[in-house]
C-alpha cells in the first residue's frame, strides 16, 4: 500500500510501504553483523572453527549489505567530487570505504595468520588481524552515529511513537549521559586507543619480512570474554563514538541553519 498526496509538484510520495520493508531488512542485516563482530573478539567464545566460518559468512553478509545500498554506492562514488554533495554526505561514503577495506583486511589477515609459516609473518598478520578490528569498532560507532537519526525515526515508526514527551525526552538523556560515561571509562580501562596505535604500528613497520626468533612466552592475544563482556564492552566503546558523532554532526547541522537564516535576513534586509 502506497499513500500519495497530490501537489504542484505533482505527486509526493508520504510512505511506502516496500521500502520501509526494505529499511527495515537493512536495519536487521546491521544488527545481525554486529552481534556477529562482536563475537570475534574472542575466537573461542563458541569454538575456533565457528570463528573461522562466521567470518566468512560475515563477508558475505556485507555484499549483502553493499546490495541492499548498491544505488547510494554507485551514486556518491560517480559524483564524490561534485560541488553539489554535501560534505557530510562525502565523509559518510568516505567512513564506510574505510570501513570496508578494514573488514577486508580482517578477513584477508585471518586466512593468511593461519597459512603463515615463520614467527615473522603470523605476528605481521595477527597484528594487522587485530588492528584492523580495533579500528572497526571505532568506524562502526562513527558510521551509527551518522546514521542514528534514521534508525530511530524507523524504530518510531514500528513502534508507533508519534510524539516524544518531557519525561521520555529525560530518561533518553540520561540513557545517553550513562552509556557515554561507561563508554569512556570503558575505552580507557581497555586502553582501546594504545591497542589500536600499538597493532596497527606493529604491522606497518614488518610490513617487510624480517628474520624474527619466537621469543618465549611473549604472545599477543585479545581477552577471553563472554558473548556479554564482549557485548558490554566493544558496544559501550562504538557507542563512546557514536554518540561523539551524532552531536558533533548535530551541532554543525544548527550552524549551517544558523548561517543559512543570517543569509535570509541580510537578503531581506537589503530588498527593503
Amino acid at each position: 500500500m502506497i499513500k500519495i498526496k497530490i501537489s504542484a509538484k505533482g505527486i509526493d510520495f508520504i510512505e511506502d510501504n516496500i521500502m520501509n520493508k526494505k529499511n527495515i531488512a537493512k536495519i536487521t542485516l546491521d544488527i545481525a553483523m554486529a552481534i556477529l563482530f562482536i563475537t570475534f573478539f574472542n575466537k573461542t567464545l563458541i569454538s575456533f572453527k565457528f570463528h573461522v566460518q562466521s567470518g566468512k559468512v560475515f563477508g558475505l553478509l556485507i555484499l549483502v549489505h553493499m546490495i541492499l545500498n548498491r544505488r547510494w554506492i554507485v551514486n556518491i562514488t560517480k559524483r564524490i567530487f561534485d560541488s553539489k554533495i554535501k560534505i557530510r554526505t562525502k565523509l559518510s561514503y568516505i567512513c564506510s570505504l574505510i570501513l570496508l577495506i578494514s573488514i577486508v583486511f580482517i578477513i584477508f589477515s585471518g586466512m593468511m595468520m593461519m597459512t603463515a609459516t615463520n614467527y615473522d609473518r603470523k605476528m605481521f598478520y595477527k597484528m594487522l588481524h587485530f588492528g584492523a578490528s580495533y579500528l572497526s569498532v571505532g568506524l562502526i560507532g562513527i558510521h551509527v552515529g551518522l546514521y542514528w537519526k534514521f534508525v530511530m525515526n524507523m524504530f518510531k515508526k514500528l513502534l508507533k511513537i508519534n510524539k516524544s514527551t518531557s519525561i521520555t525526552k529525560i530518561l533518553a538523556n540520561l540513557c545517553v549521559v550513562t552509556v557515554l560515561v561507561f563508554g569512556i571509562y570503558t575505552t580507557y580501562k581497555q586502553e582501546y586507543f594504545n591497542k589500536l596505535s600499538n597493532t596497527l604500528a606493529y604491522a606497518i613497520t614488518h610490513i617487510i619480512p624480517q628474520d624474527l626468533e619466537e621469543p618465549e612466552g611473549s604472545a599477543y592475544e585479545k581477552e577471553s570474554l563472554s558473548f556479554i563482556s564482549l557485548a558490554t564492552t566493544y558496544g559501550s566503546i562504538i557507542s563512546v563514538f557514536g554518540i561523539a558523532t551524532y552531536y558533533i554532526d548535530l551541532a554543525l547541522k544548527e550552524k549551517n541553519k544558523s548561517k543559512e537564516l543570517k543569509k535570509e535576513i541580510i537578503k531581506e534586509l537589503k530588498r527593503v
